[in-house]
Formats: C-alpha cells, structure tokens, sequence
C-alpha cells in the first residue's frame, strides 16, 4: 500500500510524539508504573474548579477574537468580514491542536481561498507576516514578564523584536532575490508554468504603505499573547497549582507555543508540546515534584488535554459561524 509523503511524514511525527511521551511519563513516574501517571493525570483533570476552567476558557476566546481582528488587518486589496475571519481562525487555531506538521496553516489560507476569495499568495502572506509578528509581540510579553521577575532573563525580548522585525522588512526583498530560480524550477522542472501565487505573495508580503496596519496589528499581537499567557495561569490554577510566579508560567508556556508553531508535530501534537512545557518550566528552575505536590511532567499532559479540549470546543462552535458568513456573502452578492 502507497502512501503519499505528507502521510508518511504525518505517521511518522505521530510515532516520535508518542515515544516522546512515553519516554517522558516513564522517566517521571519511577517504578509507580506510567498507568498509574496517566490515572492521576485524568484524576486531576475530573477534580478541575470548573469556574477558573471557564476564566480560562473566556480569555482563549478573546484571543482569537483580537487574532481575528489582526488578520483584517493584515488583508491585502480588500476588506474582509469579521465573521469570515473570526470562524477561520477559530478552526485554524483547532486545526493547529490536531493537525501534524503546521497543515493548519495550509488549511487556513485554503479556508480563506474559498469562502473569502482571498489569492493563496495573499493567504501565504498572511501567514508569514502574521508568525513574525507574534514572535515580536512574544518577545514583549514575556520578556516584560521575565523583566519584572528574574530581570537577567530579559534579554529574549529585544532578541526576539528584532527577529521579527527583520523577517518583516526583508521579507519582500528575500522574497524578491529568490523569485527568478523559484519560476525557473517551477516553470523548467516542474512545469507548472508562471505560478500568480508566487507574484501574489510579494506583493502582499511588502510593507509600502501599510506599515500603519502593520504596527496597530503588532499592538493586537502584544494583547494576543497577553491574552494567552495569562489563560495559562487561569489553567494551572484551576488545576489546583497555586504559587507559581506568573513570569514562570509565561515563559514556560510561551515555549510551548513555541515548539507547537514548528512543523514538528504528529497527531494533537502529542509528546512534543508535553517536552516543551517540561523544558520551559525547567528553565526557570521548576521540575519534578516541586509545585503543588504534583509532577510537572504530568501537569504538562493536564493543560495540554484541557486546552485542546477548548480549541476543539471553539472550533466546533464556529462551524455554523462560517455558514452563516456564506449567507451574507450569498446576500450580498445578490443585492
């Protein structure tokens, strides 16, 4: 039986993730035995405090609300409905918890190509400039966070500001220098001919006269990732973690988000969220046993399931969003 490649590739970041979650549990429940981690991980989940799951729950929303807004603002030629973009990112964001290899972001400008209309270059573009600029905006949260906490950590946040910067300035002209080897392969290799896709896509990435949406959207993505980091915070707390500095928590999930953004993922990004969250809360110096009475490594599978849960939730919820943003479209078409 064949497999196409993205299939394989899916198959086989499922298999890592799973041995990277093995190896985790294994290597943290000693000989209690890893049935007995994945019974507490699931005892603790039943004993949530249903009202800070709700708080938590509340401020994912509203992060995908100010995203959805950003994502207007990074159109490119026209203007787009907020409820066509408020049901895609939704599903985007769901995608993203289920999808292996960052296909959501393939999905997404799909989605956008056909309820939106919007080119897949623009879609791509869109993309791009939107990664970039919450690796800015990661870089002032949680630098700003390390800052008030630990202060010699600090230092990630101009690193971080100035990568994304960079990525957003020089994406047109990088983008420039490598189009004529890119039309050659496509077109002599290929033969797919002058792809519209790849001209869409400079002309969307450049930063002429739009550098005003681009910096209210750099503000939207510092109230995003706020937004996010502090739902983190609410999830630990209603999980029954108390007395964790907040700095702690955003730098250690603002990892997490970062391993989750790479396209290393299998199947609910299973292992590979858990080992990022491990590693971030061992940067500020917190593993084991030493929150709460409880294993960290087992607290990361916690927050994991919970916050997949919401993104299903939400995206489940935005599906008839979605048909009835056809319908006004469908409307409008008519009058």
């Amino acid at each position: 039986m064949k497999y196409s490649k993205k299939t394989a590739s899916a198959v086989f970041g499922t298999v890592i993730g799973l041995l990277i979650a093995w190896l985790l549990l294994r290597s943290s429940v000693g000989s209690s035995g890893i049935s007995n981690a994945i019974s507490n991980i699931f005892s603790r989940i039943a004993e949530t405090d249903i009202l800070l799951l709700l708080g938590a729950f509340l401020l994912f929303l509203a992060s995908q609300i100010l995203r959805a807004f950003r994502w207007m603002l990074l159109s490119f030629g026209r203007k787009y409905r907020f409820t066509l973009s408020m049901a895609v990112t939704v599903i985007h964001v769901g995608l993203g918890h289920l999808l292996p290899f960052r296909l959501a972001d393939v999905a997404f400008v799909g989605l956008f190509r056909h309820f939106g209309e919007v080119p897949v270059g623009h879609g791509t573009a869109k993309v791009f400039l939107a990664k970039l600029l919450d690796i800015m905006a990661m870089g002032v949260v949680i630098g700003s966070a390390v800052a008030a906490g630990a202060g010699g950590m600090a230092l990630i946040a101009p690193l971080l500001l100035l990568v994304g910067f960079l990525g957003i300035v020089f994406m047109s002209p990088l983008l420039r220098i490598v189009q004529k080897p890119v039309q050659w392969i496509l077109d002599r290799i290929l033969h797919l001919g002058r792809p519209r896709w790849f001209d869409d896509l400079l002309e969307a990435s450049s930063v002429r006269d739009r550098k005003g949406k681009l910096a209210s959207a750099f503000l939207i993505s510092i109230l995003v990732w706020g937004t996010k980091l502090t739902m983190f915070c609410f999830l630990l707390e209603a999980l029954g973690v108390t007395g964790v500095p907040g700095w702690k928590v955003f730098l250690a999930s603002g990892v997490t988000n970062i391993i989750m953004a790479l396209p290393i993922n299998g199947l609910l990004s299973i292992g590979t969220v858990e080992a990022g969250w491990t590693a971030g809360f061992a940067m500020v110096g917190i593993e084991g046993l030493a929150i709460s009475n409880m294993n960290i490594i087992e607290l990361g599978f916690s927050v994991h399931i919970l916050w997949t849960l919401m993104a299903v939730l939400m995206m489940i919820m935005a599906i008839p969003l979605l048909w009835f943003d056809s319908k006004l479209k469908n409307r409008s078409n008519v009058n």
